[in-house]
């Protein structure tokens, strides 16, 4: 049987009120009786503890563990005592009675303890030891300052006998409170049941269920309890029905406003993250810009305040706001503010023409800044500076002009070094007369003016004769001072309006403008000849020199200044070619003849590269034979278009190439493997051997290369020295005497002879004749030639056959061309001859052929 609800409030009340009357009893008995209880063991607590601080305070005082320890044993065994502690004034413990040690709660109890007693209070405490309730009492021995006793009684025998108490009365008391509840639930049974009926009714109503209505028909309150019941039940269902579809439409707003709220605190909680993280950002830049700035203000404030340049602010009336001393030390101030003091127009106070002040300001409006802008300027004391400026334009965010800031730098040194510079770089440094590029510039100037207008001018390109001489026998010093009287001899033959310039060396160039006729040229060069043959006093020496010229006077045509200095410079070599010390005029079969010269230049390189020369072989007879007994090797060159060329018309340029040693080593070589295979060849069937006669160039006694080819020529050949004779014409041994005479000498060594080649035409015959080691001696073709009816011609012949027989010299007469020339020859006692009378220069083959004939 199930006990309607309704009768559990009367039988909980009735259950409570029992339970209250129950507990207050057995509360107050039990407090009763655990008060009496208690304050009988705190009383026999207390005085063991007494007796524990009273019996032996000398071992506690003297902190005697043994003896404390074997004192507070024997209250172990005492009924109800858990534990004993002693411990010292700080609450450290000196005897204990656990086992083994104190456990860590009674410690920290005994440290309090120390802390909190105080003069002879004592502490009662309910602690649990041993999963039971114990009394803690702890007493102050000697007020605390000889320590505390710590003791604790298990509370158990006091709890036992309470609950022995209380059960006893609680069993009573049950007793009475069942049988009394049976009753009442019995009485209320009959009583609840509608009740619960109408209670269950309620709950199925709580759960939307409205139907089985209980039906109680009694007329009481609870008949009308129902009646009333099922009427509301029909109003909550009708509600509740409401009320859940609002619920349900509301449900839905919230829905939708949580998350429209979500998604806003999301988004806003971003934005707010990330305007921290900013904010953090821009503090940390700040804190770092701050820190920048001031180094970067400390730094350049000594940059500014050292600077070598000078730095300044100024208005743009023209004052100065702000100048650095270097500033002020340019413009001659002892400090900015006595700059800034003095200045206070720019314009009027600094610059030597105002008018710069002027310009400055109009590219500095148009550009808001200006760039090197180089001025003179006054200095405080007077003295002219020259400056740079760098400068820029401030303004303020309105776009109008605040102030001007920039450097200063002082350029008057540079300046100077730039005019020595460009003076340098345009004038010739001995003679301080323009040099070549300076010319250039104003031939081209006088150029273009003539092409403007009627503008006559003339060209002179001048050299000095035997300038060289003058430089190795009497020093560069004297050349030199030369050099500066000749250019001032120049000076003074040209006018105001021309150019004097040199080139370098000892060539000049004049420049003629505004010349009337040709013939005004033509006189300027001839006052400028007889000034350059006057004598020049230098150095203790007279010195005598000249001048060969080549002159344009017809200037119209040409497009490049360098096209006219290089026929002026045509015509002077061509003045030089006609005997020196004179000018020519140049004409255009001189620039045909220069571009032949080049031609042939051009084919002679190739010539050399492509091995074009032959070496053709003239017979030298000897008279009292007549006999072949040697040759003289000569050169040709057959050109593959031109045919055979003569060596006059390419030697000379071989010469001034330096193709010439070359030239001479192809032959000394082939010469000398030719002679020898005629050697060995006929060599058995010949009366005497054959000799070698080979030319060679002047050139090579201005170097020492000679007699290393002829000894290479030599051992390639396995020719013997002795047969071998190197023709050398006068004006080699007299144009470099001392090297000619140290190479004559290792030519002597090898054990070769030494012919002087055309004698008589040269000077100072007589003289090298004994100083050179000379071995034979070539009469000049010219003097052969006359001997017939020139009685001059005769003496001369006969004068030098008979200094060659004084000396020993082997003499040879070239050029025999008819018999009465053989015929003098010969009575006059000439052994050896060689011209077109007995044969011309043969080919190897002709040559071969001859020597076959002569063997037979």
């Amino acid at each position: 049987m199930k006990a309607p609800k309704l009768f559990l409030k009367p039988l909980l009340f009735m259950f409570l009120l029992f339970g209250v009357l129950a507990v207050v009893t057995s509360f107050m008995f039990t407090t009763r009786l655990k008060r009496e209880m208690t304050r009988e063991y705190e009383s026999k607590a207390l005085a063991l503890a007494s007796s524990v601080a009273e019996s032996d305070i000398e071992s506690i005082l003297q902190l005697d563990a043994g003896s404390v320890q074997a004192r507070i044993a024997q209250y172990q065994d005492i009924a109800g005592v858990s534990y004993v502690v002693v411990t010292d004034d700080a609450g450290e413990v000196i005897a204990h009675t656990f086992t083994p040690q104190v456990p860590e709660f009674i410690q920290q109890l005994s440290n309090d303890t120390a802390k909190l007693l105080s003069g002879d209070e004592h502490l009662l405490r309910d602690v649990t030891f041993n999963d039971g309730p114990n009394l803690h009492v702890a007493r102050p021995i000697l007020s605390g300052l000889g320590g505390y006793v710590h003791i604790g009684m298990d509370s158990k025998v006091i709890e036992q006998n309470i609950r022995e108490s209380v059960m006893e009365q609680q069993l009573l008391t049950l007793t009475l409170f069942g049988a009394s509840t049976i009753l009442a639930f019995l009485f209320f049974h009959n009583l609840s049941r509608p009740l619960g009926e109408l209670a269950d009714y309620a709950r199925r109503v709580a759960n939307k269920d409205f139907s089985d209505v209980p039906v109680i028909k009694s007329k009481d309150e609870v008949g009308q309890l129902a009646t009333a019941m099922q009427s509301m039940a029909m109003h909550i269902a009708e509600l509740v029905t409401n009320l859940e579809q609002r619920v349900k439409e509301k449900t839905s707003q919230l829905e939708e406003a949580r998350d429209a709220l979500k998604d806003t605190v999301e988004e806003r909680t971003s934005e707010l993250i990330r305007a921290n993280t900013q904010l953090k950002i821009e503090i940390a830049e700040r804190k770092v810009i701050g820190e920048a700035l001031r180094k970067t203000e400390k730094k350049y404030r000594s940059i500014f305040e050292n600077a070598v340049e000078g730095i300044y602010q100024t208005s743009p009336s023209g004052r100065f706001l702000s100048a650095n001393p270097a500033m002020a030390r340019i413009l001659g101030y002892s400090s900015p503010e006595d700059l800034m003091g003095a200045i206070y127009d720019i314009g009027t106070q600094m610059y030597v023409d105002p008018k710069r002040r002027t310009t400055f300001l109009e590219h500095i409006q148009d550009n808001d800044e200006v760039i090197s802008f180089v001025s003179k300027i006054r200095r405080k004391d007077g003295r002219i500076i020259w400056i740079s400026e760098n400068t820029r334009l401030i303004r303020d965010t309105d776009g109008s002009v605040l102030y001007y800031e920039g450097s200063v730098e002082d350029i008057t040194l540079r300046k100077k070094a730039e005019d020595q510079l460009k003076r340098q770089a345009f004038h010739d440094s001995l003679t301080g007369l323009p040099n070549r590029a300076l010319f250039l510039d104003h031939l081209h100037m006088a150029m273009a003016r003539a092409k403007r207008r009627k503008h006559l001018f003339a060209v002179i390109y001048m050299d000095l004769d035997r300038f060289k001489v003058i430089n190795d026998s009497l020093g560069h010093d004297t050349g030199d001072e030369l050099l500066r009287n000749v250019a001032r001899i120049l000076e003074t033959c040209a006018r105001e309006t021309d150019t004097v310039a040199r080139f370098g060396g000892d060539e000049f160039a004049i420049l003629l403008e505004e010349i009337t006729a040709p013939r005004d040229a033509i006189t300027i060069a001839r006052r400028i000849l007889d000034g350059v043959r006057q004598p020049f006093h230098i150095q203790g020496h007279e010195v005598f020199t000249s001048a060969s010229m080549g002159i344009v006077l017809k200037t119209d045509g040409y497009e490049r200044p360098e096209a006219l200095l290089r026929d002026a410079d045509t015509a002077m070599y061509r003045a030089k070619e006609l005997g020196k010390s004179r000018f020519k005029v140049f004409n255009q079969k001189m620039h045909d003849q220069a571009l032949m010269l080049m031609a042939l230049e051009t084919d002679l390189r190739r010539a050399v590269d492509l091995n074009e020369f032959e070496v053709v072989y003239q017979p030298i007879i000897c008279l009292e034979t007549r006999e072949v007994c040697g040759f003289e090797a000569l050169v040709r060159w057959r050109h593959p278009k031109h045919g055979m060329i003569s060596p006059d018309q390419f030697i000379p340029l071989a010469e001034d190439t330096g193709l010439i040693y070359a030239i001479d080593s192809l032959v000394l070589r082939n010469a000398c493997l030719q002679i020898t295979e005629w050697q060995n060849r006929f060599g058995t069937m010949l009366s005497g051997p054959l000799t070698l006669n080979i030319n060679v160039s002047g050139k090579h006694f201005g170097q020492s290369m000679l007699p290393g080819q002829v000894k290479r020529a030599l051992e390639d050949s396995s020719m013997a020295p002795e047969h071998l004779n190197l023709e050398i014409t006068e004006s080699a041994l007299m144009d470099n005497p001392s090297i000619a005479e140290d190479i004559l000498k290792q030519l002597k060594n090898l054990g070769i002879h030494v012919c002087i080649d055309d004698f008589g035409t040269g000077y100072s015959s007589l003289s090298y004749l004994q100083r050179f080691p000379i071995d034979v001696v070539k009469v000049d073709r010219s003097f052969i030639s006359d001997v017939e009816d020139n009685l001059d011609s005769q003496a001369i012949v006969r004068t030098v056959f008979s200094l060659g027989e004084s000396l020993g010299l082997k003499i040879v007469a070239e050029g025999v061309e008819t018999p009465k020339q053989l015929i003098f020859l010969e009575s006059e006692g000439c052994r050896y001859v060689q011209g077109f009378l007995f044969y011309k220069p043969l080919s190897v083959e002709e040559a071969t052929s001859l020597l076959v004939k002569a063997s037979m």
